[in-house]
């Protein structure tokens, strides 16, 4: 290292501008140091100037502190692949004692770390977690380091760690603004790692240029560096089946490598954009809509009674959730409840007589209670969890998708096993409608639920959807009862069958 590279240091910088170290003081100890012909100072050179250094500000004397000396031999590294010429590969990189201790606690009996241990390594997991390191850049800097059958020794293990330093900046914000552009040769000598893109606000151009790969293009991917886009399938607003089909849709430019140029990602953000323009619409109609002359009906005491007797059934840890396990008194109560609220002046399908419409009921909805014979003789939607050792149902879930592209259902079925750790999801995929009849009980205005399931879905295993008897109760419900957080189904032959779910905000 040069006494120019030295005085880059940042703590070396940081004691030079605030005036706790002189630079005569700074010549005198540059001067103290061995060093070679060329003027230049070794590991060993730099960790006595440090030391140094670090007694000027001790009042009494103490060891050196060996996490700080750590700390600047990480920062030399940086700092020289920035101000030097990269070492030729033979070149031992400096000791350091904190790696040397972290290679021998990782490295296997021969004294070797091999790439799946490396991997394995909780600093290059956090890496990879926090989407700083990928599994490409990984791979380049493995094939990169000298080997001994295969595996690193401390001598690579230390080179790998340089060659991640490379992949950052050590520097502060102010020096990264007036740093003048890397040539692009520089630039491409060393992969870049990719983050997430969490910036709210970015145009589709803009979001485009954060997202494209090395060639310039978008592929799956890449969306999964997309933080607003996983935001939005992790709660349950888009589904991963939309984003698929949505992206099938789209003309790639090369077939071989299934990626979006920029008119591609255009019209696939224009597509998934469309999803929530529908809801503002509504919305925004729903806040226009000129009040009625009588007062709007006020949250319905029955409703709060229903809520608060399905919860405290769901409470029983000794029977399965959503009431399927009930006694004919306790269904019999649920049903007065159901059949008060249906009649109130808070249903939605009595005050519209009948005329709901499918963007009415898209959303995601959860079960909370059923007095289905089916599902209660099923244990279950899928009949899965009485029949797996140890399992049992564990709730429901549907997913309603209503677009101008597509209308997709999703329902997903909690199978708890003992132990936890083995607990696993039913997923049921199809696709939906909304019918009006008359009910043929009432004579009223009917909306009729129809479902068509496709596939289903655990584990390993999925198979079509008709093979599985155990869904066809629950493919044609009337709604009798609907605001905007609570559904009511019943049975289009049975009507003593109730399903109540809650919308999942």
């Amino acid at each position: 290292m040069t006494k120019a590279s030295l005085e880059k240091l940042k703590f070396i910088k940081e004691l030079l501008s605030d005036g706790d170290l002189e630079k005569d003081e700074l010549e005198e100890i540059w001067n103290g140091a061995s060093k070679s012909g060329d003027e230049q100072i070794n590991a060993d050179s730099f960790v006595k100037i440090f030391r140094v250094i670090d007694e000027l500000f001790e009042e009494e004397e103490e060891e050196p502190d060996v996490d700080a000396e750590a700390a600047a031999m990480a920062e030399i590294e940086a700092a020289n692949a920035v101000v030097e010429e990269t070492p030729d590969d033979n070149t031992k990189p400096p000791e350091d004692p904190e790696l040397s201790t972290i290679f021998k606690s990782i490295a296997n009996d021969q004294g070797l770390l091999t790439q799946e241990g490396l991997s394995e390594w909780e600093e290059v997991q956090s890496l990879k977690d926090d989407g700083l390191l990928g599994e490409d850049e990984f791979g380049i800097i493995w094939g990169k380091m000298p080997k001994t059958d295969e595996q690193l020794d401390l001598v690579g293990f230390l080179k790998f760690n340089q060659a991640l330093d490379d992949l950052f900046d050590f520097e502060d914000e102010e020096e990264e603004e007036a740093k003048e552009p890397a040539p692009k040769a520089a630039a491409a000598a060393a992969p870049q790692s990719k983050g997430m893109v969490e910036e709210e606000g970015l145009s589709p151009a803009a979001l485009f240029v954060a997202l494209r790969d090395d060639d310039g293009l978008v592929g799956m991917p890449e969306l999964k560096r997309w933080g607003e886009l996983q935001e939005m399938i992790s709660e349950g607003e888009l589904m991963p089946l939309e984003l698929e089909n949505f992206f099938d849709e789209i003309v790639k430019s090369d077939k071989k490598s299934n990626k979006l140029a920029k008119n591609g990602f255009l019209a696939l953000y224009d597509k998934i954009e469309a999803l929530f323009e529908d809801d503002e619409v509504e919305e925004v109609a729903s806040e226009l809509q000129p009040t009625a002359s009588e007062p709007q009906p006020t949250a319905s005491e029955t409703k709060e009674q229903l809520l608060a007797t399905v919860a405290s059934l769901n409470a029983d840890e000794e029977r399965l959730p959503c009431g399927l396990e009930c006694n004919d008194s306790e269904q019999k109560y649920v049903q007065e409840l159901v059949s008060k609220l249906e009649a109130e002046g808070t249903n939605e399908v009595r005050l519209r007589q009948g005329a709901i419409e499918m963007a009415d009921l898209a959303g995601s909805w959860e079960l909370l209670y059923s007095s289905s014979a089916a599902m209660a003789f099923n244990k279950g939607l899928s009949g899965l969890g009485g029949s797996i050792p140890n399992g049992s149902f564990a709730g429901l879930k549907m997913r309603l998708v209503a677009s101008n592209y597509m209308c997709d259902m999703e329902y997903t079925e909690r199978i708890k096993v003992v132990p936890d750790t083995a607990s696993f999801d039913v997923t049921v995929n199809g696709s939906w409608d909304v019918r009006t009849s008359v009910s043929i009980f009432t004579g009223e205005p009917s909306v009729v639920l129809a479902l068509l399931p496709n596939m289903v879905t655990y584990g390993p295993t999925s198979t079509r959807a008709d093979h599985w008897k155990s869904l066809g109760p629950t493919n044609m419900l009337d709604l009798s009862y609907l605001d905007k957080d609570l559904r009511i189904m019943r049975g289009n032959t049975l009507t003593d069958s109730i399903l109540v779910f809650k919308r999942i905000k």
